[in-house]
């Protein structure tokens, strides 16, 4: 071990490239620009900023650790807060005497110790000072340079320590400022408190839920028993938050947080992520894991019944569910980090199952969760390189087999190799506002080939485009339809929107104001997937829609399922009561059209008539059926 003394003044000749030397000191410049302008208010905005400054280091510098070590015991709170990177220590105990000499000298660089003979590496200790008092040092270890660190590496240390070093001297002052309106002990708890306890709910929060999490999965490691996690998120809570306001919806979540006291062991962990996100550690629940494995999903189901009871308010019963997803612990692969994220994954698909679940995480699961991802980024770029493109689907008349429009459905060849189903990427962008992008992109491409149809003679007499949930919502919607016909020249009176019945039943003032908006310039609009969702009378009555559409799924199992015929034929009798036109989507048979025809359905689309064609494909279709 070697140990050099340093001063600024001292700094060694550059050993690398001149143009190697401006990248670096341009990168690690912007790295210093952004760290500096990071603002923060109070102790956990200041725990972001410490943890922000240390993992940009590291990555910066490509260093194996970074570490503070602090001399007083001002920042003791602040400890816990940060085990990873704080530490208390007694400086006589940690340097020699020349090392203690240079610390409170000012020197700005104390220490450089070669670590390895064949990779030379260094250890950097940088002081720390508040006023004239040294009040430790901050260790960057395991920097990676030739025989001696370069000038820009040393510079980027030295003015790391001393943005550390500003910020530490702002929280002492906010720490003073707090001890001047509490007690010593009041103060201590009050910190304790607001650091790792949540505001509303009082149950554990995130930070000391992470320090749990760790602790406990050493433990089951170390005793050969096995855990579980619990993550739970509550269904339908977000419609009461809307409706009734957040002081209501506070109230449900604390009375949550009582109910699922209720139920674990006192020895079991409960904490609170945030919003409504609750999670339950389940330590040492056996050493075999398939009981280990029952007894978490019994104790779930409880939950799930126990949460999903009435919530009162104002005389009236409230009802949300919950989604839980599970991962026992520890197991092959397995890290701690890993719980949270296994278990939230395994959420998702309790909630994709159909709510008031419960899910155990398996690898597979987390496979297509990390699919999904690639699926998203992937697709944020879709539309900049080309990759969407449309198909169109021809709708006729059922007693005539007359074409009556066509219905565009957006397709994505991702590379312009891999063809991507829309069952795959249209619910991904539909949890994001990518799909209001896709969605703009998608009624302009249509109706421009739609105005490009009618210049080449191909007579289409309707162009029919979806439209999600989250883009009817947009606050811009019905400026970007009229924008979109207005740069096409497409023709209001032959464009129909085609809504799902959870556009309406979300925010049904809203709704009907838009609709009618468009309406009254001439789009028609029809109700898609009608059935298979809320199929609420009261709100279809108020409907400015021409069309219902009656899913698929009623249709495909025709003429062999009795109970979707009768239901089929209770949909059509109800609309031609109401003057509403229907078209039937997936006809695949004769039979079913036959079935179609003998209750009056007005028309049709599906693969017995024809699949979804290419623009080109479609107008050679049209002439074919027009002689």
């Amino acid at each position: 071990m070697i140990i050099e003394l340093y001063n600024m003044s001292d700094k060694c000749n550059i050993t690398t490239s001149h143009d190697e030397f401006v990248a670096k000191s341009a990168q690690l410049n912007h790295v210093l620009l952004q760290l500096t302008v990071i603002d923060w208010c109070g102790t956990d905005e200041f725990v972001g900023f410490v943890d922000d400054i240390v993992n940009e280091t590291k990555k910066s510098l490509r260093l194996v650790d970074v570490n503070i070590q602090l001399f007083t015991d001002t920042f003791d709170d602040l400890i816990p807060l940060l085990p990873r990177y704080l530490t208390r220590v007694n400086p006589n105990h940690v340097f020699n005497m020349a090392e203690l000499s240079q610390l409170h000298s000012h020197c700005e660089v104390v220490r450089i110790i070669e670590k390895d003979d064949f990779l030379t590496t260094h250890n950097l200790t940088i002081p720390l000072f508040n006023h004239n008092d040294c009040i430790g040092v901050i260790n960057f270890n395991g920097v990676i340079e030739s025989d001696i660190p370069s000038s820009i590496t040393l510079s980027f240390c030295c003015a790391i320590g001393k943005l550390i070093q500003r910020n530490f001297r702002l929280m002492d002052n906010e720490l003073c400022s707090g001890l001047s309106m509490l007690t010593t002990s009041q103060s201590q708890d009050e910190f304790h408190r607001l650091a790792f306890f949540d505001s509303l709910t009082g149950l554990a929060n995130r930070r000391l839920l992470n320090q749990t999490i760790e602790t406990q999965y050493q433990l089951a490691k170390k005793n050969q028993v096995v855990g579980a996690l619990l993550f739970i998120d509550l269904d339908f809570f977000k419609a009461i938050n809307d409706s009734l306001g957040h002081a209501v919806g506070d109230c449900i979540l604390v009375e949550v947080a009582e109910r699922l006291k209720e139920i674990p062991r006192s020895e079991d962990f409960i904490a609170r992520l945030g919003g409504d996100e609750f999670v339950i550690l389940l330590a040492d629940l056996s050493e075999n894991p398939m009981h280990a494995e029952q007894h978490a999903n019994l104790l779930a189901e409880q939950l799930i019944e126990r949460i999903s009871q009435p919530y009162l308010y104002k005389g009236q019963s409230l009802y949300i569910g919950a989604s839980i997803g599970v991962t026992l612990f520890p197991s092959k692969d397995q890290h701690a980090d890993d719980l949270l994220k296994q278990a939230d994954t395994a959420m998702y698909q309790a909630k994709s199952n159909g709510r008031k679940k419960v899910s155990f995480f398996n690898v597979k699961m987390q496979r297509k969760a990390d699919k999904r991802l690639h699926i998203y980024n992937c697709l944020k770029s879709a539309i900049a390189k080309n990759e969407l493109f449309l198909h169109y689907q021809p709708q006729h008349i059922v007693n005539t087999g007359e074409i009556i429009g066509v219905e565009a459905l957006v397709r994505w060849h991702l590379g312009a190799e891999q063809l991507i189903s829309p069952a795959e990427f249209i619910p991904i962008a539909e949890e994001t506002d990518l799909i209001i992008d896709i969605g703009i992109w998608v009624l302009q491409a249509a109706c421009r080939q739609f105005v490009e149809w009618q210049a080449q003679g191909v007579e289409v007499p309707q162009l029919s485009v979806n439209v999600s949930t989250r883009q009817f919502h947009d606050q811009n919607f019905v400026d970007s339809v009229l924008m979109v016909l207005d740069e096409t020249g497409m023709d209001p009176m032959q464009l129909n929107l085609e809504i799902t019945e959870s556009v309406v039943i979300e925010h049904a003032e809203e709704a009907i104001r838009k609709m009618t908006d468009l309406k009254n310039i001439g789009v028609s609009f029809a109700v898609d997937d009608f059935g298979a969702g809320y199929s609420s009378l009261s709100y279809l009555k108020r409907l400015p829609a021409n069309e219902l559409k009656i899913d698929r799924s009623f249709i495909q199992n025709i003429p062999y399922n009795v109970s979707d015929m009768a239901i089929v034929e209770a949909v059509l009798a109800m609309a031609k009561h109401m003057g509403f036109n229907v078209t039937a989507e997936g006809v695949e048979s004769r039979q079913q059209l036959e079935f179609l025809k003998r209750q009056h359905c007005s028309f049709y689309q599906g693969f017995y008539a024809s699949k979804p064609l290419s623009a080109e494909h479609l107008a050679l279709y049209i002439k074919r059926l027009q002689g």
